[in-house]
């Protein structure tokens, strides 16, 4: 496997996104961060193992960068180090080569760490929950996690600039960013939360720079509390302290409305306030990130298919209502200087037990259905 690990010390990442074109993304859900019982496992929430013709389908497909979400628990060893298991690595080293091999630009992460069940009603090792509890957790923590981001890290201290790392996933308390009055606007509860991500942010920075090789000047992918926007956009998140300028990128997910775009409880979307929602919720970004040269990605995003068995017409407009959607915040995220990244856990069918991302066949690389190449296109041609 030929590898680039060509690095431009002085290229800004916004400039390397501006250069490189890269426009549009795609996640590689439910594979390399999917897991059972407390140990990652590549097959374990149905998906085969990644390959190259799926990689090469993607690209095929129009997108120019693969965010590949990993969950770790399960391949390391207990403290002090937290050893990671040669062969995990060497597995995420092989499926980062596949990406390569096809032309895209790949993010690597630390995903489901903070849980232990699909359903993420267990906490797991990487909790913020337990971090704020005492400050000896909150310490035990956050020497784990710098621990297991210097391996990484050294492992792949080579890698070209195409390679980034983000330091974490959906860092929350089991409440998805809103506080005991279901509100997002940040509270005692939430206040110290936020700090120990602002915490964990630097950490992730100051332990992936005091590596060796290309690290110093590698890209570094920083996100808010749960991802939310609305968290991500206000001043109480502070971007780390960075000994080499300009090569950090932040991130947030966007599913919203939730009830449209992960549950399917809701079939129509479109609506003025819909659109103006949209425009609320991307604007921030642009005064505070991207006019000060610091890019965005939308880490996560998409619309569920919804399946109405006895009613086409409407499963039809469910459907059209999808690709509006897909159409409208790819085409805001762009006019704000955000990079929309899909979503795709491989589900299709009405019949699995998950939300209905899927796009691509992971076996084939191609779409798996003319809906499917519909939503694509609708991403690329706006």
């Amino acid at each position: 496997m030929k590898i680039n690990n060509d690095i431009n010390k002085d290229k800004s990442a916004a400039d390397f996104f501006k250069d490189e074109k890269i426009i549009t993304g795609w996640n590689l859900g439910d594979t390399l961060d999917s897991h059972e019982k407390g140990v990652s496992k590549e097959t374990a929430w149905g998906n085969p193992k990644a390959n190259q013709v799926l990689f090469n389908g993607v690209k095929e497909a129009g997108f120019d960068l693969v965010r590949i979400p990993v969950t770790w628990m399960g391949h390391f060893a207990s403290k002090p180090d937290y050893i990671i298991e040669e062969k995990f690595l060497k597995r995420i080293e092989e499926v980062i080569g596949f990406a390569h091999n096809a032309g895209l630009k790949v993010i690597i992460n630390m995903h489901h760490d903070g849980i232990t069940s699909k359903d993420e009603k267990v906490e797991g090792w990487h909790s913020v929950t337990k971090a704020c509890k005492s400050s000896q957790d909150c310490e035990k923590i956050t020497h784990q996690f710098a621990q297991l981001w210097k391996q990484i890290a050294e492992y792949f201290k080579d890698y070209g600039n195409w390679l980034m790392f983000e330091s974490m996933n959906e860092i929350h308390d089991g409440n998805w960013g809103y506080n005991s009055k279901e509100e997002l606007e940040i509270d005692d509860v939430l206040k110290p939360q936020i700090e120990i991500l602002n915490m964990w942010n630097q950490v992730f920075t100051d332990t992936v720079r005091s590596t060796e090789g290309n690290n110093k000047y590698r890209y570094l992918v920083l996100p808010g509390y749960c991802t939310v926007p609305q968290h991500t956009a206000a001043p109480y998140f502070i971007l780390p302290k960075d000994s080499t300028q300009g090569k950090q990128i932040v991130s947030f997910h966007y599913y919203d409305p939730y009830e449209f775009g992960i549950e399917g409880s809701q079939h129509i979307w479109g609506s003025k306030k819909d659109k103006k929602q949209v425009d609320e919720d991307f604007s921030p970004f642009k005064k505070r990130f991207i006019d000060n040269s610091v890019p965005v990605i939308i880490g996560e995003s998409g619309a569920v298919k919804q399946f109405y068995p006895d009613d086409s017409a409407k499963e039809d407009k469910a459907h059209q209502c999808r690709l509006d959607y897909i159409k409208h915040v790819y085409s805001k995220a762009r006019e704000y200087g955000l990079v929309p990244v899909y979503w795709d856990n491989g589900a299709t069918a009405a019949s699995e037990d998950d939300e209905k991302f899927g796009l691509i066949n992971r076996k084939t690389g191609k779409p798996n259905s003319s809906e499917s190449e519909a939503v694509i296109k609708a991403m690329m041609n706006n």
